[in-house]
Protein backbone atom coordinates (compact mmCIF):
# COMPACT_ATOMS: atom_id res chain seq x y z
CA UNK A 1 0.00 0.00 0.00
CA UNK A 2 2.96 2.55 0.69
CA UNK A 3 4.04 1.80 -2.33
CA UNK A 4 1.18 2.30 -4.07
CA UNK A 5 1.01 5.88 -2.53
CA UNK A 6 4.23 6.56 -3.64
CA UNK A 7 3.21 6.05 -7.44
CA UNK A 8 0.43 7.94 -6.55
CA UNK A 9 2.06 11.11 -5.45
CA UNK A 10 5.50 10.70 -7.80
CA UNK A 11 3.72 12.81 -10.44
CA UNK A 12 3.14 15.60 -7.61
CA UNK A 13 6.50 15.89 -6.53
CA UNK A 14 8.07 15.39 -9.88
CA UNK A 15 6.28 18.66 -11.04
CA UNK A 16 6.82 20.40 -7.94
CA UNK A 17 10.76 21.26 -9.66
CA UNK A 18 10.70 24.67 -11.38
CA UNK A 19 10.06 24.13 -14.73
CA UNK A 20 12.56 26.37 -17.06
CA UNK A 21 12.20 26.42 -20.65
CA UNK A 22 14.89 27.48 -22.92
CA UNK A 23 13.79 28.17 -26.44
CA UNK A 24 17.15 27.55 -28.90
CA UNK A 25 16.82 30.10 -31.81
CA UNK A 26 19.08 27.68 -33.78
CA UNK A 27 18.17 24.33 -35.11
CA UNK A 28 18.97 20.96 -33.48
CA UNK A 29 22.23 20.15 -35.65
CA UNK A 30 23.94 23.58 -35.13
CA UNK A 31 27.39 22.75 -33.66
CA UNK A 32 27.61 25.70 -31.41
CA UNK A 33 23.66 25.53 -30.19
CA UNK A 34 24.86 21.44 -29.43
CA UNK A 35 27.27 22.78 -27.10
CA UNK A 36 25.18 25.58 -25.32
CA UNK A 37 22.55 22.59 -24.95
CA UNK A 38 24.62 20.17 -23.50
CA UNK A 39 26.13 22.82 -20.69
CA UNK A 40 22.20 23.84 -19.79
CA UNK A 41 21.48 20.33 -19.33
CA UNK A 42 24.23 20.36 -16.98
CA UNK A 43 23.23 23.26 -14.94
CA UNK A 44 19.78 22.29 -14.32
CA UNK A 45 20.39 18.94 -13.45
CA UNK A 46 22.75 20.84 -10.50
CA UNK A 47 20.11 23.46 -9.96
CA UNK A 48 17.17 21.22 -10.03
CA UNK A 49 15.20 22.42 -12.24
CA UNK A 50 13.02 20.45 -14.69
CA UNK A 51 14.45 21.92 -18.52
CA UNK A 52 12.74 21.36 -21.57
CA UNK A 53 14.48 22.68 -24.89
CA UNK A 54 12.49 23.69 -27.94
CA UNK A 55 14.19 24.83 -31.55
CA UNK A 56 13.54 28.05 -33.32
CA UNK A 57 15.33 26.40 -36.36
CA UNK A 58 16.76 29.42 -37.25
CA UNK A 59 14.08 31.08 -38.30
CA UNK A 60 11.93 34.28 -36.20
CA UNK A 61 8.63 33.02 -37.78
CA UNK A 62 9.33 29.87 -36.88
CA UNK A 63 10.37 30.58 -33.36
CA UNK A 64 7.16 32.63 -32.75
CA UNK A 65 5.00 29.98 -34.13
CA UNK A 66 6.98 26.93 -31.91
CA UNK A 67 6.83 29.59 -28.94
CA UNK A 68 3.05 29.99 -29.21
CA UNK A 69 2.52 26.16 -29.44
CA UNK A 70 4.36 25.25 -26.70
CA UNK A 71 2.81 27.94 -24.13
CA UNK A 72 -0.62 27.34 -25.40
CA UNK A 73 -0.09 23.93 -23.85
CA UNK A 74 2.26 24.26 -20.71
CA UNK A 75 3.13 27.56 -18.65
CA UNK A 76 6.61 26.89 -17.67
CA UNK A 77 7.77 29.23 -14.68
CA UNK A 78 10.76 30.28 -16.21
CA UNK A 79 11.84 30.70 -20.06
CA UNK A 80 14.94 31.86 -21.24
CA UNK A 81 14.88 33.41 -24.71
CA UNK A 82 17.20 34.57 -27.18
CA UNK A 83 14.93 37.09 -29.18
CA UNK A 84 15.75 37.74 -33.05
CA UNK A 85 16.70 41.67 -34.31
CA UNK A 86 13.36 43.04 -35.27
CA UNK A 87 10.90 40.40 -34.03
CA UNK A 88 11.91 40.83 -29.71
CA UNK A 89 8.45 42.82 -29.07
CA UNK A 90 6.46 40.47 -30.53
CA UNK A 91 8.10 37.70 -28.15
CA UNK A 92 8.19 39.89 -25.06
CA UNK A 93 4.43 40.44 -26.01
CA UNK A 94 3.79 37.19 -26.49
CA UNK A 95 5.37 35.73 -23.24
CA UNK A 96 3.96 38.83 -21.20
CA UNK A 97 0.16 36.69 -22.00
CA UNK A 98 1.50 34.17 -19.22
CA UNK A 99 2.99 34.17 -15.41
CA UNK A 100 6.03 32.78 -17.28
CA UNK A 101 8.72 34.86 -16.12
CA UNK A 102 11.65 35.58 -18.60
CA UNK A 103 15.75 36.07 -18.61
CA UNK A 104 16.64 36.90 -22.32
CA UNK A 105 20.09 36.19 -23.76
CA UNK A 106 22.27 38.82 -25.89
CA UNK A 107 21.09 42.43 -26.32
CA UNK A 108 19.72 41.83 -29.82
CA UNK A 109 16.97 45.37 -29.67
CA UNK A 110 16.96 47.12 -32.45
CA UNK A 111 17.19 51.40 -31.46
CA UNK A 112 13.80 51.54 -32.91
CA UNK A 113 12.70 48.93 -30.96
CA UNK A 114 14.31 49.70 -27.31
CA UNK A 115 12.05 51.99 -25.96
CA UNK A 116 9.44 49.29 -26.53
CA UNK A 117 10.93 47.15 -24.75
CA UNK A 118 12.67 49.04 -22.11
CA UNK A 119 14.69 47.56 -19.36
CA UNK A 120 13.88 44.16 -17.55
CA UNK A 121 11.22 44.96 -15.23
CA UNK A 122 10.29 47.99 -16.69
CA UNK A 123 7.49 47.58 -18.99
CA UNK A 124 7.00 43.96 -18.96
CA UNK A 125 7.15 43.28 -14.87
CA UNK A 126 7.72 38.95 -15.78
CA UNK A 127 11.08 40.18 -17.31
CA UNK A 128 14.07 39.38 -14.63
CA UNK A 129 16.93 39.49 -16.57
CA UNK A 130 19.82 39.70 -19.52
CA UNK A 131 22.51 37.95 -20.17
CA UNK A 132 24.47 39.58 -22.53
CA UNK A 133 28.29 40.35 -23.79
CA UNK A 134 29.71 42.55 -25.50
CA UNK A 135 30.05 41.28 -29.32
CA UNK A 136 32.58 44.56 -30.26
CA UNK A 137 34.63 43.86 -27.96
CA UNK A 138 35.02 40.34 -28.15
CA UNK A 139 35.14 40.82 -32.00
CA UNK A 140 38.12 43.28 -31.32
CA UNK A 141 39.69 40.85 -29.17
CA UNK A 142 39.84 38.28 -31.95
CA UNK A 143 40.96 40.56 -34.54
CA UNK A 144 43.85 41.54 -32.12
CA UNK A 145 44.56 37.54 -31.72
CA UNK A 146 45.06 37.36 -35.70
CA UNK A 147 46.89 40.59 -36.15
CA UNK A 148 49.33 39.32 -33.20
CA UNK A 149 49.42 35.58 -35.21
CA UNK A 150 50.18 37.92 -37.88
CA UNK A 151 52.32 40.77 -37.10
CA UNK A 152 53.42 41.67 -40.52
CA UNK A 153 49.74 41.16 -42.25
CA UNK A 154 47.49 44.05 -42.40
CA UNK A 155 45.24 43.96 -44.37
CA UNK A 156 41.99 41.94 -43.54
CA UNK A 157 38.66 40.56 -45.48
CA UNK A 158 35.40 39.41 -43.52
CA UNK A 159 33.17 36.54 -43.48
CA UNK A 160 29.89 38.24 -41.37
CA UNK A 161 26.63 36.41 -40.59
CA UNK A 162 22.98 37.90 -41.33
CA UNK A 163 22.09 41.55 -41.16
CA UNK A 164 20.98 42.36 -37.31
CA UNK A 165 22.26 43.99 -34.72
CA UNK A 166 24.79 41.08 -33.82
CA UNK A 167 26.85 41.16 -36.69
CA UNK A 168 26.72 44.99 -36.68
CA UNK A 169 28.42 44.74 -33.34
CA UNK A 170 30.88 42.34 -34.69
CA UNK A 171 31.77 44.42 -37.65
CA UNK A 172 32.52 47.14 -35.94
CA UNK A 173 35.02 45.43 -33.11
CA UNK A 174 36.64 44.71 -36.59
CA UNK A 175 37.02 47.97 -37.61
CA UNK A 176 38.18 49.50 -34.55
CA UNK A 177 41.14 46.94 -34.24
CA UNK A 178 42.23 47.31 -37.33
CA UNK A 179 42.38 51.48 -37.54
CA UNK A 180 44.13 50.76 -33.62
CA UNK A 181 47.33 49.42 -36.37
CA UNK A 182 46.39 51.16 -39.29
CA UNK A 183 45.54 48.69 -41.34
CA UNK A 184 42.98 47.91 -43.99
CA UNK A 185 39.29 45.98 -43.83
CA UNK A 186 38.88 45.72 -47.83
CA UNK A 187 35.68 44.22 -47.38
CA UNK A 188 33.27 42.03 -45.69
CA UNK A 189 30.23 39.95 -46.79
CA UNK A 190 27.55 38.06 -45.11
CA UNK A 191 27.77 34.64 -45.47
CA UNK A 192 24.59 33.40 -43.96
CA UNK A 193 26.51 31.45 -40.91
CA UNK A 194 26.98 28.88 -43.61
CA UNK A 195 30.15 26.66 -44.26
CA UNK A 196 29.62 26.10 -48.18
CA UNK A 197 29.20 30.41 -48.52
CA UNK A 198 32.05 31.40 -46.33
CA UNK A 199 34.13 29.12 -48.71
CA UNK A 200 32.89 30.16 -52.03
CA UNK A 201 32.65 34.24 -50.73
CA UNK A 202 36.56 33.14 -49.49
CA UNK A 203 37.92 32.54 -53.37
CA UNK A 204 35.91 35.58 -54.36
CA UNK A 205 37.35 37.99 -51.78
CA UNK A 206 40.76 36.91 -52.17
CA UNK A 207 40.77 36.98 -56.01
CA UNK A 208 39.58 40.12 -55.37
CA UNK A 209 41.96 41.50 -52.87
CA UNK A 210 44.78 38.99 -52.96
CA UNK A 211 47.33 40.60 -50.36
CA UNK A 212 44.89 40.14 -47.73
CA UNK A 213 46.29 37.36 -45.21
CA UNK A 214 43.67 38.71 -42.32
CA UNK A 215 40.26 36.20 -42.57
CA UNK A 216 37.81 37.20 -39.94
CA UNK A 217 34.60 35.12 -39.77
CA UNK A 218 31.70 35.66 -37.23
CA UNK A 219 30.88 31.99 -36.30
CA UNK A 220 33.81 28.93 -36.52
CA UNK A 221 31.76 27.27 -39.41
CA UNK A 222 32.24 29.94 -41.37
CA UNK A 223 35.88 29.93 -40.19
CA UNK A 224 35.95 26.44 -41.36
CA UNK A 225 34.40 27.18 -44.33
CA UNK A 226 37.11 30.00 -45.03
CA UNK A 227 39.98 27.27 -44.30
CA UNK A 228 38.06 24.97 -46.41
CA UNK A 229 38.66 27.08 -49.70
CA UNK A 230 41.96 27.41 -48.61
CA UNK A 231 43.41 24.09 -48.24
CA UNK A 232 46.40 23.16 -48.36
CA UNK A 233 47.95 26.18 -48.18
CA UNK A 234 46.61 28.02 -45.18
CA UNK A 235 48.99 27.44 -42.55
CA UNK A 236 51.44 29.88 -42.28
CA UNK A 237 50.46 32.12 -45.02
CA UNK A 238 46.63 33.32 -43.70
CA UNK A 239 45.48 34.20 -40.15
CA UNK A 240 41.81 32.66 -39.76
CA UNK A 241 39.43 33.37 -37.30
CA UNK A 242 36.01 32.82 -35.64
CA UNK A 243 33.42 32.56 -32.63
CA UNK A 244 32.25 30.04 -30.69
CA UNK A 245 34.87 27.32 -29.95
CA UNK A 246 33.40 24.33 -31.86
CA UNK A 247 34.66 21.13 -31.56
CA UNK A 248 36.17 21.00 -35.00
CA UNK A 249 37.79 24.85 -34.85
CA UNK A 250 39.69 23.76 -31.78
CA UNK A 251 41.14 20.94 -33.78
CA UNK A 252 42.28 23.88 -36.79
CA UNK A 253 43.85 26.15 -33.71
CA UNK A 254 45.81 22.57 -32.46
CA UNK A 255 46.54 22.27 -35.80
CA UNK A 256 47.85 25.64 -36.64
CA UNK A 257 44.91 26.08 -39.25
CA UNK A 258 43.02 28.81 -37.37
CA UNK A 259 44.84 30.93 -35.50
CA UNK A 260 41.86 32.03 -32.78
CA UNK A 261 38.64 31.62 -31.90
CA UNK A 262 36.58 33.68 -29.54
CA UNK A 263 34.13 32.07 -26.78
CA UNK A 264 32.92 30.63 -24.07
CA UNK A 265 29.54 31.62 -24.37
CA UNK A 266 28.31 28.35 -25.01
CA UNK A 267 27.64 28.92 -21.52
CA UNK A 268 24.77 31.45 -21.42
CA UNK A 269 22.19 29.47 -21.19
CA UNK A 270 23.51 27.66 -18.20
CA UNK A 271 24.49 30.77 -16.55
CA UNK A 272 20.53 32.21 -17.37
CA UNK A 273 19.78 28.96 -14.86
CA UNK A 274 21.96 30.66 -12.40
CA UNK A 275 20.03 33.86 -12.05
CA UNK A 276 16.72 31.63 -12.31
CA UNK A 277 17.81 29.85 -9.27
CA UNK A 278 18.86 33.22 -7.61
CA UNK A 279 15.61 34.65 -8.39
CA UNK A 280 14.11 31.48 -7.11
CA UNK A 281 15.76 32.28 -3.64
CA UNK A 282 14.74 35.90 -3.03
CA UNK A 283 18.55 36.84 -4.05
CA UNK A 284 18.38 37.90 -7.61
CA UNK A 285 19.28 41.94 -7.74
CA UNK A 286 16.46 44.13 -8.89
CA UNK A 287 16.81 45.98 -10.50
CA UNK A 288 19.56 44.40 -12.49
CA UNK A 289 22.95 46.25 -13.67
CA UNK A 290 22.34 47.10 -17.35
CA UNK A 291 25.96 45.54 -17.95
CA UNK A 292 27.77 42.52 -19.82
CA UNK A 293 27.30 39.89 -17.35
CA UNK A 294 29.28 36.99 -19.27
CA UNK A 295 32.83 37.44 -20.48
CA UNK A 296 34.19 35.99 -23.57
CA UNK A 297 38.37 34.57 -23.79
CA UNK A 298 39.93 33.89 -26.82
CA UNK A 299 41.60 30.44 -27.51
CA UNK A 300 44.84 30.54 -29.08
CA UNK A 301 47.06 27.44 -29.48
CA UNK A 302 49.28 29.19 -26.98
CA UNK A 303 46.33 28.77 -24.25
CA UNK A 304 44.11 25.64 -25.86
CA UNK A 305 46.02 23.30 -23.08
CA UNK A 306 44.94 25.58 -20.65
CA UNK A 307 41.75 25.20 -21.24
CA UNK A 308 41.15 22.05 -22.34
CA UNK A 309 39.57 20.62 -19.27
CA UNK A 310 36.83 22.26 -20.01
CA UNK A 311 36.36 21.61 -23.67
CA UNK A 312 36.05 17.91 -23.71
CA UNK A 313 33.06 16.26 -23.58
CA UNK A 314 31.89 15.63 -20.49
CA UNK A 315 33.69 17.44 -18.17
CA UNK A 316 31.23 20.74 -16.96
CA UNK A 317 29.72 17.67 -15.04
CA UNK A 318 32.68 18.57 -12.35
CA UNK A 319 31.85 22.28 -12.33
CA UNK A 320 29.16 23.41 -9.35
CA UNK A 321 26.71 26.34 -10.56
CA UNK A 322 25.81 26.72 -7.63
CA UNK A 323 29.07 28.63 -6.78
CA UNK A 324 28.36 31.07 -9.37
CA UNK A 325 25.15 32.08 -8.17
CA UNK A 326 24.70 34.69 -5.25
CA UNK A 327 22.89 32.27 -3.23
CA UNK A 328 25.54 29.99 -2.16
CA UNK A 329 28.16 33.69 -2.04
CA UNK A 330 26.12 35.93 -0.07
CA UNK A 331 29.27 38.17 -0.03
CA UNK A 332 29.64 38.15 -3.74
CA UNK A 333 29.24 41.53 -5.65
CA UNK A 334 29.17 41.10 -9.06
CA UNK A 335 28.61 37.67 -11.26
CA UNK A 336 31.76 36.45 -12.41
CA UNK A 337 30.56 34.30 -15.78
CA UNK A 338 32.95 33.01 -18.14
CA UNK A 339 34.27 29.62 -19.19
CA UNK A 340 37.67 31.21 -16.93
CA UNK A 341 35.86 31.40 -13.61
CA UNK A 342 34.85 28.03 -14.21
CA UNK A 343 37.94 26.88 -14.75
CA UNK A 344 39.30 28.21 -11.46
CA UNK A 345 36.56 25.04 -9.80
CA UNK A 346 39.27 22.51 -11.53
CA UNK A 347 42.42 24.33 -12.19
CA UNK A 348 43.37 26.73 -8.78
CA UNK A 349 46.61 27.10 -8.96
CA UNK A 350 47.26 26.39 -13.12
CA UNK A 351 45.04 28.93 -14.77
CA UNK A 352 45.17 29.88 -18.49
CA UNK A 353 46.72 34.02 -18.99
CA UNK A 354 44.79 36.70 -20.28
Amino acid sequence: MRWLLLACLWPFFASARPSVLFVNPSWEADPFFMQVEAVARVAAKQLDFDLTIINGDANRLLQQQKLTEYLQKHQPDYAIVQPYTGAGVQVMQLLAKYPTKIVTLEHMWLPEEAPSVGRPGEIYPNWLAELYYDNAIASEQMTVALQQACPDADQLIGINGMNNLETEQRAEGVFHAMRQRQGVVHQIVNGKWDRETAASQTTQLLRRYPQSRLIWAASDWMALGALDSLKPVAAGTYCIGGFDWIPEAQKAIAAGQMQASIGGHFTMAAFAMVLIYDHQHGNLPQPMPDVPLLQLDVLTQHNLAAYQPLLRPGQWQSIDFRRFSRTNNPNQQQYDFSVHSALKQLQPRNQPKQ
